[in-house]
């Protein structure tokens, strides 16, 4: 893995989580990075939806967790997740991009989705304030009225 030092995101920042997580990140005001070195963000809804078809979609697909333990995802339920869409507080900190490493001979399609992947993603090193309650929305709506649009441009 290859950290990079970047700008600070401007605008709203996108986390999606499990909703089971919501009144724990209320109550706190912030994203927690649990046991992580960053927490993770987008600065677009699309980019995040984007991410989660990348990651928490791909149903018995590997991912190396936090720990560097090999993890398969699980099935994915839409109504168990959100996107909370919010405003940074003014902290101190570093923003990262985290650079996804590709063993030598990939294929240029393999490596142009590494590079999608890490593009996507903007890392707070430490635990994110928010300003004002996020906005929370619901992802099994925002999917289903994206499969429509997709249905009816048919």
């Amino acid at each position: 893995m290859a950290y990079e030092l970047i700008k600070k995101p401007e605008g709203w920042l996108y986390h999606y989580t499990k909703k089971d997580h919501l009144d724990a990140i209320l109550q706190d005001g912030r994203i927690r990075r649990f046991g992580d070195k960053e927490c993770w963000f987008c600065t677009s809804l699309e980019d995040t939806l984007r991410l989660m078809e990348m990651t928490v979609m791909k149903e018995g697909h590997p991912y190396i967790d936090k720990h560097g333990f090999v993890r398969k995802y699980t099935a994915f339920v839409p109504k168990d997740y959100i996107i909370l869409k919010l405003e940074q507080n003014h902290q101190n900190g570093e923003w990262v991009r985290w650079n996804q490493e590709m063993p030598l001979g990939c294929s240029s399609e393999i490596l142009a989705q590494a590079e999608e992947f890490s593009l996507l993603k903007k890392g707070f090193r430490g635990d994110l304030k928010f300003h004002r309650r996020p906005q929370v929305i619901e992802v099994a709506p925002l999917l289903e009225e994206q499969t429509m649009n997709m249905t009816t441009s048919q």
